[in-house]
Formats: structure tokens, C-alpha cells, sequence
């Protein structure tokens, strides 16, 4: 009885690693030095408490010119630049992949959703020294394709993602 409980585990697992496919995910925040006059009152934190965070593994950077080139335009500051691959079943959520600086006061996380298409979820918080206390949040679903760059905006900072597959060598 037991040996056949452990087969139909092992099944079972199986059937859910091979569900699984891996991207790998870029992510670039500036701040944007623009003026705005948009009024923003958020002092405190609106990001839930992450109970459980990916395992992510380190990506390839592959965004570096972009990096480069919104550093050398004066309306922006980049100061954020991460590659992760991760692992998502089909029809799944990722866990949350952790995004937070402290020197710069960058909190917050972003997701992937796989179904019949693809999303990249994000909840970013950043209060610059120049915010007085301010907190200024980026929290947005948007809907992917294969690597290209997608950029989400807020009129203080804003974030470019690239979502791309990866091919895993097979463990059998």
C-alpha cells in the first residue's frame, strides 16, 4: 500500500512540473523628474505583507541599453535594475518575486499570471527623499507579450518589464 502511494505522489508531482514553463522577467524603475501637478496624500505603506516570496533565480540582464539610455536623458533617473527567472504553471499566479531597495526607498513585489494569455502583476511603492514623506504607488495588471518592453507609468516613477521564456533542460 505504501509503494503505491508513493507512485501515485510521484505521478502527480510529475504532472505538475510538466504544467510548469519558466520565464525569465526584467524590470527597470526610474523616477521621472517632470513636473507633475498631480496632488498624492498616501504617508503610509498600502502594500499587504508578503507571507511567502519566489525562489527566484538570477536572469540574464539583457536590458542594459535601455537601462543606459534612460540614465543619460535628464527626465529620468534610473536606479532599479533586476532579471529573475521564475517558474509558472498554467493557468497559475507566480508567487511574488520581491522588489525593494531600501536606500531608496523602494518597496513592493510583481507576479506573473499565466492563462490563455499572459500578465505581469505589480504593487510598487517608492518615497524619494524629495517626497516629503510622500509615498507614491505603481499597482497595475498588465497584460504581456514575449519580449517586448512594457512600460508602466505613475507621474512620479515608472517601471519598464520584459517577459520572456526559458528553456529549462528537462531533469528525467
Amino acid at each position: 500500500m505504501k509503494i503505491q502511494l508513493v507512485v501515485l505522489l510521484f505521478c502527480f508531482n510529475s504532472l505538475a512540473y510538466a504544467d510548469q514553463r519558466w520565464f525569465q522577467v526584467e524590470l527597470i524603475i526610474f523616477q521621472q523628474q517632470s513636473p507633475s501637478s498631480e496632488l498624492f496624500e498616501q504617508t503610509i505603506t498600502e502594500i499587504s505583507p508578503i507571507a511567502r516570496y519566489a525562489q527566484a533565480s538570477v536572469g540574464k540582464k539583457t536590458l542594459q541599453n535601455t537601462y543606459n539610455k534612460l540614465d543619460r536623458e535628464k527626465a529620468y533617473r534610473p536606479f532599479y535594475y533586476q532579471a529573475w527567472e521564475i517558474p509558472v504553471a498554467s493557468g497559475g499566479v507566480s508567487l511574488p518575486i520581491d522588489v525593494s531597495q531600501p536606500d531608496v526607498d523602494l518597496n513592493g513585489w510583481i507576479k506573473i499570471q499565466r492563462g490563455s494569455l499572459l500578465h505581469v502583476i505589480v504593487d510598487l511603492e517608492f518615497s524619494p527623499a524629495s517626497s516629503d514623506g510622500v509615498v507614491y504607488r505603481l499597482n497595475e495588471k498588465r497584460r504581456v507579450l514575449f519580449n517586448e518592453l512594457h512600460y508602466l507609468d505613475h507621474p512620479f516613477f515608472g517601471a519598464v518589464v520584459k517577459v520572456s521564456p526559458v528553456e529549462k533542460e528537462s531533469l528525467q
